[in-house]
């Protein structure tokens, strides 16, 4: 049976796994549903359609006004969702929303994430897994973000941007464009740095696949080539890596341009 503090507010039609701990003052909403093992601490707020993973922590006051209408004009009351996954930590004063009609009807965060406190996702966002969001990041509507993706502090993500695995984007960075795969980028706006070396490595990326990601870069970032030219060149001079191949797939699927 789920332990809920006599203090919390749970509404009876909220569908909570035995193995639930709510903390003091928690409130939860008719149309969450919580997995076996999710703690809701002090204070926090569950609210819409909203779906929690296996072993997910959520800190005292994560106003997790997790699943709270968008911040967006001429709603129409539509049956939208936030789907968050397993194993995630959510800290203090993190506001996460459900997503829209007009977008992907849903806000969805996959496994294993760290989301530090007063971090900010809005409605449609796609948040993949192994990620960190560090304090006081801000993603606007329908931003994705790839597997093993960190982001420094104070990060800020226009609406519709992009970010690919294993991306770093160093403190107080503002990104309007997409974020390649595997990059380093830093700076408002943010520009290119280099390939996140410790983030490969920390994945395990053999010593060939590095170096491939390494000459890539090069090429499409650092030499004097046009776009197409330096793609097509990298395409032939790494093209058994498989790495270099979900970089250059990404950088040609961009809709807004991306950081260079």
């Amino acid at each position: 049976m789920a332990r809920v503090h006599p203090t919390a507010v749970v509404d009876p039609r909220a569908k909570l796994a035995e193995a639930v701990e709510v903390g003091p003052f928690a409130v939860i909403g008719e149309n969450v549903e919580l997995a076996d093992g999710v703690e809701v601490g002090s204070h926090a707020v569950i609210t819409g359609k909203t779906a929690i993973g296996r072993d997910t922590r959520i800190f005292p006051f994560a106003f997790a006004v997790l699943g709270a209408e968008p911040q967006v004009r001429n709603l129409s009351g539509e049956a939208t969702a936030l789907v968050i996954g397993e194993r995630n930590v959510i800290r203090e004063y993190v506001s996460i929303h459900i997503g829209t009609q007009a977008g992907a009807g849903c806000t969805r965060i996959g496994d294993d994430n760290m989301i530090m406190n007063h971090v900010h996702i809005a409605h449609d966002c796609r948040i993949g897994s192994h990620c960190e969001l560090a304090s006081y990041a801000g993603l606007g509507g329908h931003v994705e973000i790839g597997d093993h993706v960190v982001l420094g502090g104070k990060t800020g993500i226009h609406q519709f941007v992009r970010v690919g695995e294993s991306a770093f984007t160093g403190g107080n960075s503002m990104l309007a464009k997409d974020a390649p795969p595997f990059s380093r980028v830093a700076g408002d706006r943010a520009r290119f740095v280099g390939l996140n070396t410790v983030g490969v490595k920390r994945r395990g990326f053999a010593e060939e696949a590095i170096a491939a990601l390494k000459h890539a870069m090069h090429l499409i970032f650092r030499s004097r080539l046009l776009l197409e030219p330096a793609l097509e060149r990298a395409e032939g001079e790494c093209g058994s890596s498989h790495e270099v191949a979900r970089l250059i797939r990404f950088l040609r699927q961009s809709e807004r341009g991306f950081i260079r």
